[in-house]
């Protein structure tokens, strides 16, 4: 992260530890704790898109592309004042960091934001979930046009997209859980094999947790 710039040392008065996570089947990452920050910090809230409205419109389209941005979080600057509280502690020293770190309780509202405000009166032809912009369209000249548009706003927000993530103008994509494209949707691959193994309800009770 020295090397990207995204930390740089430091000194603060306020630091958090960084601590090593383990998850299962994988090695462990070190991580910011930020759950004391967190109990003092106001809670900002920026509502979800709403999924079912999402595949719907997607689903719809002729053309889709998703875009995939790269580490998104960490594509947003930290002020001064933010990077002083967001700073943390390793045997190695302290540092802060210089751009959106994971842990925060309030990233992901930022980043939300960030997405909503980059494609404001885009909704009939983009839409953001998370760190993916789904864009759509009817028509081949109309698509072209709306990748432009979308490219232009993430060129001025100095937004940068990883190509190898992204898909453009296909006929069919999976989103959200779901296979989209041409009017169609259907449940993806993974949730239908967690029906199909399921195992068979033998009494009542298990009928009802089906």
């Amino acid at each position: 992260m020295l090397e990207l710039k995204i930390i740089e040392p430091g000194e603060s008065d306020f630091t958090s530890p960084l601590i090593l996570v383990e998850a299962q089947g994988k090695k462990a990452r070190p991580c910011i704790d930020y759950r004391r920050l967190n109990k003092v910090t106001r809670t900002q809230f920026f509502p979800l898109p709403n999924i079912e409205e999402l595949l719907e419109k997607v689903s719809a389209a002729k053309y889709i592309s998703i875009l995939d941005l790269t580490r998104g979080y960490w594509q947003i600057p930290l002020s001064p004042r933010a990077q002083r509280y967001a700073s943390f502690v390793t045997t190695f020293g302290t540092f802060k960091p210089l751009r959106l770190p994971f842990g925060l309780k309030n990233a992901p509202y930022y980043f939300s934001r960030l997405m909503a405000n980059l494609l404001r009166n885009c909704e009939d032809f983009a839409v953001p979930y998370v760190d993916d912009i789904a864009i759509f369209s009817l028509a081949w000249d109309d698509h072209l046009k709306h990748l432009k548009d979308v490219f232009d706003r993430l060129r001025s927000a100095k937004l940068h997209i990883k190509p190898s993530k992204c898909q453009f103008a296909q006929a069919y994509v999976k989103y959200l859980g779901h296979l989209v494209g041409q009017g169609l949707r259907t449940p993806g691959e993974l949730k239908v094999q967690v029906i199909k193994d399921f195992p068979i309800p033998t009494n009542k009770t298990q009928v009802r947790a089906f």
